[in-house]
């Protein structure tokens, strides 16, 4: 359990741990993003892990060079964060050269980072795509954006995943974890799905294009073989059409292993078969698939 003791900020002692309760950091006046912390108990005093470790200049990755101060009280009213877009109201980092100013818990989140395949980088303007969390494209401030320019979110977005998570009570810091570490905890919760999902739809799409080609060759060469009497061409047009359905059956089981599915009777058939546990009415598969399927278990 870590003690410090910040007398140009509280006369007491602030001890490091988890608490349960929501809180508003008395450094930046911003709420808590987690539920680690420096507390009083004493006098209620609370500072964001960041916030109790203050560095009097600073800088940032996005900002390369470019160094910021630190102050008590915003040198201006009426100023916004650059990354988050939000007010700033307490403990602020600003740069002259810049005129910007970053919240503590802003300036300690990562310029880029890895969440499953996608690499995601700090942009302040976004080319395309929609943002993964509030979908508002008006919102200020900076944004994650994927190399790809598939998949972004907003600074201020992040910042609501990890302060709903921690309303929630749920710990994403319990095992003394960063606040990026914590980051790419919510987004497992938050985002997690919604990239498997869509990745997904791209490994089965590449199913789909390659079925498709299959078959156009074994309609050509079924053309060929009967104008030509030649058998050799049937034959391999009969070899394309067995790889075809060997690939659709491997759709079919890649997808049968990655989607949550229930055995079960519904209106939607007459008889029992597996349906999307988040979506209750809707059959797994195709009509030909069920038809195909059905048939061969029976």
């Amino acid at each position: 359990m870590e003690m410090i003791f910040l007398p140009e900020f509280h006369p007491h002692n602030l001890k490091r741990q988890i608490y349960n309760n929501q809180y508003r950091c008395d450094g930046c006046r911003e709420s808590g993003l987690v539920s680690r912390r420096f507390r009083c108990e004493q006098c209620q005093f609370d500072l964001h892990d960041e916030c109790a470790h203050i560095k009097h200049t600073t800088t940032h990755d996005f900002y390369q060079k470019n160094i910021f101060n630190f102050f008590r009280k915003p040198p201006s009213i009426f100023i916004d964060c650059a990354m988050c877009g939000n007010f700033v109201k307490g403990f602020v980092y600003y740069c002259e050269e810049l005129k910007k100013y970053l919240h503590p818990c802003c300036h300690s989140l990562p310029s880029k980072f890895k969440f499953y395949h996608v690499e995601f980088t700090l942009c302040d303007k976004i080319l395309s795509s929609t943002c993964l969390w509030c979908s508002d494209d008006s919102i200020g401030g900076l944004s994650y954006v994927s190399k790809c320019n598939k998949y972004n979110f907003h600074v201020s977005c992040v910042k609501q995943m990890l302060h709903r998570e921690y309303v929630k009570g749920v710990h994403l810091d319990h095992l003394g974890n960063s606040l990026e570490q914590s980051l790419q905890s919510s987004l497992e919760i938050h985002l997690g799905g919604i990239l498997k999902r869509q990745r997904r739809r791209n490994i089965v799409m590449s199913f789909v294009i390659t079925n498709l080609v299959l078959e156009l060759s074994t309609a050509i060469l079924d053309q060929v073989s009967s104008s030509v009497n030649k058998t050799q061409f049937a034959l391999f047009g009969m070899l394309i059409s067995f790889v075809a359905m060997l690939i659709c059956i491997v759709e079919l089981i890649y997808e049968f292993r990655t989607e949550i599915l229930i055995w079960r009777r519904s209106s939607a058939l007459p008889f029992p078969w597996y349906y999307y546990r988040d979506q209750r009415h809707k059959p797994f598969g195709t009509f030909k698939d069920i038809v195909g399927l059905y048939t061969l278990t029976i």
